[in-house]
């Protein structure tokens, strides 16, 4: 809720002339201690204060805690903080001056004090006071200073943004060079009727494909080394597998095992001793290997 400058000055007003109070008083305490001492120690509840120090003693010390407290409320300085001392001080001197004392004016009018002090407590000086020009203040030197934190997350937004895109770069690159690196393919076929499914699949498989085929293998282990006898039945298949660039490679151990000599073979075939050994080979050469 906004408030009208009349009332803004009502608020210095109450402030002004409530805190000429405390510093008369304080003033009084420490020009006149003797004679403040004296009225303290024939208090009715004077032993609640004069347990804790000497009357004189308390009466300076609440003089000047009086007299500063009023001149910060005037100031409005620390207005919070001043009157809660205010506060602190007034309370026991009402408690133990004015109660039972028989004389209700200057009772209430420390009550009415204490209503005062609790306002401002709550509200602070509000207007015209030293906390409204320091806090002013402290929003003006704070103002470049929320420039350069702008600043400073926009740039750290920016390395974030350029860190995410060449995150996501790298990843491409490493998704497509793994893409690269599995386009070699090999199979093991241990059946004859298996030649016709590795060559369908070397047929599928094509560098136009999204496989990228490089090479295709086929590893011929046990019994599938007989479809490659010459003029054998499965003569025309790997015809159609060639054409689609396979590479035929046929176990030596097998070979012997079914007694085939190298010349019934057909044309284009290579031999290697060990076919699990050659497949181990591919393997770690980036190969990708399937067995049927």
């Amino acid at each position: 809720m906004e408030t009208t400058p009349k009332q803004q000055i009502s608020f210095l007003v109450l402030r002004s002339l409530g805190s000429l109070i405390f510093i008369v008083a304080g003033i009084s305490h420490l020009v006149k201690t003797a004679g403040a001492a004296a009225r303290l120690e024939k208090a009715p509840f004077a032993h609640l204060a004069t347990w804790i120090a000497p009357a004189e003693t308390l009466i300076i010390l609440s003089g000047i805690g009086l007299l500063i407290g009023g001149f910060m409320l005037l100031a409005g300085f620390k207005t919070r903080l001043a009157s809660a001392g205010l506060l602190a001080i007034l309370v026991p001197i009402t408690l133990t001056v004015q109660v039972g004392s028989g004389d209700y004016g200057p009772l209430f009018k420390n009550v009415a004090l204490i209503g005062m002090l609790i306002f401002f407590i709550v509200n602070g000086a509000r207007h015209y006071g030293l906390d409204q020009v320091l806090k002013q203040k402290k929003k003006a030197s704070l103002a470049p200073m929320r420039n350069g934190s702008y600043a400073a997350v926009l740039a750290v937004g920016f390395l974030v943004l350029l860190g995410s895109c060449a995150t996501t770069s790298a990843r491409h690159t490493t998704q497509e060079a793994t893409a690269r690196a599995f386009t070699k393919y090999a199979v093991l076929i241990s059946q004859p009727n298996h030649l016709k499914a590795a060559v369908n699949t070397a047929e599928t498989i094509t560098k136009s494909s999204k496989y990228n085929r490089e090479s295709f293998v086929v590893m011929a282990c046990g019994k599938s080394v007989e479809a490659f006898r010459r003029d054998g039945a499965m003569a025309a298949e790997i015809e159609k597998g060639r054409a689609a660039g396979v590479t035929y490679m046929l176990c030596g151990m097998s070979l012997q095992q079914f007694k085939i000599p190298a010349a019934d073979l057909v044309d284009g075939v290579e031999v290697t001793p060990n076919g699990l050994t050659y497949m181990f080979d591919l393997k770690q050469q980036g190969y990708t290997t399937v067995e049927l």
